[in-house]
């Protein structure tokens, strides 16, 4: 049997050589009668058949009879373009050319000749050309476009893949116009084409996508959201997740935007401020419940993030809710207990609350944490001082009250109100020399104190009372 194969090829072989053999034969005999058509013919034959080495015996001698044919400089360039050599390719094509120059297969001969020998500027040209004889070769159009595309010429590749489509259609050149618009920011065109394709091809991502970025641009914030939502999962990069997020939420999707913005994390853990940009920026603009919710978000995510529950309860105290305030502001002390605004704050919640002896706890807790620290945080100081000496005189703890509006009294020298709080807690302790002095400098600034003139009085000490309502004596 492999003999008989053997065979059975020698046979063909052999045929096939004949055949060429008779073809030259033909051809040469053409030329010697001077028939120089049935000779190119018979060359194109060879070409066609990829038998270079015998169509140019045809077409040398035809050459040099000084044969003036479009079509032998043409099947010179198509020998050459088979064999690779382009330079001789291009050459002999544009000899052709020289003869006939609206003829449109040859100036893509010639084009595909100057593509493959990197000659790319030369072969738009070519392609040009074509479409000033052929206005409407769609072909042309698209292999321009698309070196043009290539060579990264975004804003001439887009002009003639528009002129490509408005011919013919196709999925790949909506793809690579909606993305060279990209390129050039040229959003208003990039949303018609992508739109436009989207028609004809609603399940190409990439037209997605591209859509998706182009309303974005144009604040088509719905329409983002729904382009963005049509793209796999594994097609978002995380520019294109934070954007879906971000048109959710100025359609005020939160929700949805949320679950977009998770999946940035989950791509890229080091992403998860986001919510707390979000919720920061919610808090700036006085969207207190938004804030709450993106700053649950950061927390669901990292449990641990201190300043999540801090600033989430700035949030619920700005809303009143003093029971939330104050559960945020326990879990940011329980991660870090040394934070002064989660201690002042959770101190003014507490005051809001009346839980008076929680709000003392927390002021004790300021002063310790501003020691050394005086001039930073003397308003705070100040506050928790006079608090704790309210709270100390109210208890009947008048040894405690007197500590504290005495710091008060070096603090605010000026102020009466802690002179006046001094001379009663000394007159309830019966310390009479020192109520007497610390009320007659209170009337001495505020001389309608009653209590300080009441306590005169009953001291038998209203000598230093202010007469006529005047400071002094």
């Amino acid at each position: 049997m492999k003999k008989r194969v053997l065979i059975f090829f020698g046979i063909v072989f052999t045929i096939i050589n004949i055949n060429a053999q008779n073809a030259l034969s033909d051809g040469e005999k053409a030329i010697k009668n001077k028939d120089y058509a049935k000779a190119l013919k018979i060359a194109k034959e060879m070409i066609d058949a990829d038998n270079t080495s015998d169509a140019f015996k045809i077409l040398i001698p035809l050459e040099q009879k000084n044969v003036s044919d479009k079509k032998l400089f043409e099947y010179f360039g198509d020998a050459y373009s088979k064999m690779n050599v382009l330079e001789n390719a291009i050459n002999y094509y544009a000899k052709a050319e020289a003869i006939d120059s609206l003829d449109v297969s040859l100036k893509f001969k010639s084009a595909d000749a100057l593509v493959k020998a990197e000659r790319y500027t030369e072969a738009v040209n070519k392609y040009l050309k074509i479409v000033q004889i052929d206005q409407k070769n769609a072909k042309a159009f698209l292999q321009g476009a698309t070196i043009l595309y290539k060579a990264k010429l975004f804003a001439d590749a887009a002009v003639m893949f528009e002129k490509y489509l408005a011919l013919e259609q196709t999925e790949d050149a909506y793809q690579k116009i909606t993305r060279a618009l990209l390129e050039t920011h040229n959003y208003e065109k990039v949303y018609q084409f992508a739109l436009e394709g989207l028609k004809k091809f609603p399940n190409d991502y990439l037209l997605n996508k591209n859509a998706a970025i182009a309303s974005f641009s144009l604040q088509k914030f719905e329409e983002a959201g729904k382009y963005y939502s049509a793209i796999p999962d594994s097609e978002m990069t995380i520019s294109d997740l934070k954007n879906a997020g971000r048109a959710y939420q100025m359609i005020k999707d939160d929700s949805t935007a949320i679950k977009f913005y998770e999946r940035v994390i989950q791509k890229d853990s080091t992403q998860s401020a986001l919510f707390m940009d979000m919720a920061n920026n919610y808090f700036r603009n006085k969207d207190y419940e938004m804030a709450i919710k993106y700053y649950s978000a950061k927390i669901k995510l990292d449990p641990a993030f201190e300043s999540a529950y801090r600033n989430m309860g700035f949030a619920y105290y700005e809303e009143n809710n003093w029971d939330g305030a104050r559960q945020a502001f326990l879990k940011a002390k329980e991660l870090v207990d040394t934070t002064f605004t989660t201690n002042y704050w959770l101190a003014q919640v507490y005051t809001k609350m009346d839980s008076s002896d929680a709000a003392a706890e927390q002021y004790v807790k300021i002063l310790k944490l501003t020691e050394g620290r005086e001039s930073q945080f003397k308003d705070y100081i100040l506050e928790a001082v006079v608090n704790l000496g309210q709270r100390a005189f109210l208890k009947k703890n008048y040894t405690a009250a007197i500590t504290y509006y005495r710091r008060a009294n070096q603090m605010k020298p000026n102020d009466w109100r802690y002179m006046e709080s001094l001379g009663a807690c000394y007159q309830t302790l019966q310390n009479y020399d020192e109520a007497i002095k610390w009320y007659c400098a209170t009337v001495k600034i505020n001389p309608k104190s009653e209590t300080a003139r009441k306590g005169l009085r009953m001291m038998s000490a209203d000598d230093c009372i202010p007469k006529n309502g005047k400071n002094g004596k």
